[in-house]
């Protein structure tokens, strides 16, 4: 546990990030229900819609008074002041799976992670319409030794400890594009965004998240939060811990969920990746 965050009341500030999230699937939501959305192209990155900006002024909104002096780093915003190491860092990604957003394909999500004393201490994926009306939010909060995730207000049950592989998720581009599937021996399935693949995990809808990389840490810290709290780990690809920095925006290729299948998936793979 860090000195800053005892000083924090983070169930405070978790209820508060819980209801920017909600309000953030919100704002989407009325984009998608309009009869035409601005769509617009970032040089080398990709597409950023009216949906992106929407959420993200929402969260900025909602989310800077909830700690006093706080950081922003936002893949939709400008970063307001320096970040120096140890201070209150706000992580946002408005709309990770913008692709999938908008080929219509529900697998995109907020993303919102909490950096406390250097280290991830709360994170948010907020999931617009996971259900038709109302959405879901799951938050993860990962101060020392307390762990505790919930989706809607309610607990989330630990994962379950062990070495078995059954299903592994993967982009929707290494799926489609590279055909990753053939190359991994247990079933394999695609999903966009990499926050509601962290989510995946997180609910044991798949034993391991597979990413190529990169990826850049506002995509995972909300997920990674989550997955953390209810006993997951995300590690490299030679199998030590991924520690996430929001000093550190581009984040190597990476495994997450059960560490025991992580691992097992690990040797699978060893000779493929070298």
């Amino acid at each position: 546990m860090t000195d800053q965050s005892t000083s924090l009341d983070l169930d405070a500030v978790r209820d508060g990030l819980e209801a920017a999230v909600g309000a953030a699937n919100e704002a989407i939501r009325e984009v998608i229900g309009q009869a035409t959305m601005q769509v617009g192209h970032k040089p080398g990155e990709g597409p950023v819609t009216e949906a992106d900006h929407a959420a993200d002024d929402v969260l900025h909104e909602r989310l800077m008074p909830l700690i006093e002096g706080a950081h922003w780093i936002s893949e939709e915003s400008k970063q307001e002041a320096p970040l120096i190491h140890g201070e209150p860092t706000w992580v946002v990604d408005p709309l990770d799976g913008t692709r999938e957003f908008l080929r219509g394909l529900p697998e995109y999500g907020v993303s919102v992670g909490l950096f406390v004393g250097d280290q991830l201490v709360l994170g948010s994926v907020g999931l617009p319409v996971h259900y038709p009306e109302r959405g879901a939010v799951l938050s993860g909060l990962v101060d020392g030794d307390r762990r505790e995730a919930r989706q809607d207000g309610e607990v989330l049950a630990s994962l379950e400890a062990r070495d078995e592989v059954r299903k592994v998720v993967v982009s929707r581009h290494d799926y489609e594009w590279r055909e990753l599937q053939y190359q991994i021996p247990y079933e394999t399935y695609p999903c966009g965004s990499a926050a509601v693949k962290l989510v995946h995990a997180a609910l044991s809808q798949a034993d391991v998240y597979f990413s190529t990389g990169p990826r850049s840490v506002w995509d995972v810290a909300g997920g990674v939060a989550i997955l953390e709290a209810v006993g997951g780990s995300l590690l490299m690809i030679n199998g030590e811990r991924l520690e996430l920095s929001p000093q550190q925006i581009s984040i190597p290729p990476y495994v997450a969920g059960i560490e025991g299948s992580c691992l097992t998936l690990l040797r699978r793979l060893a000779p493929r990746l070298g």
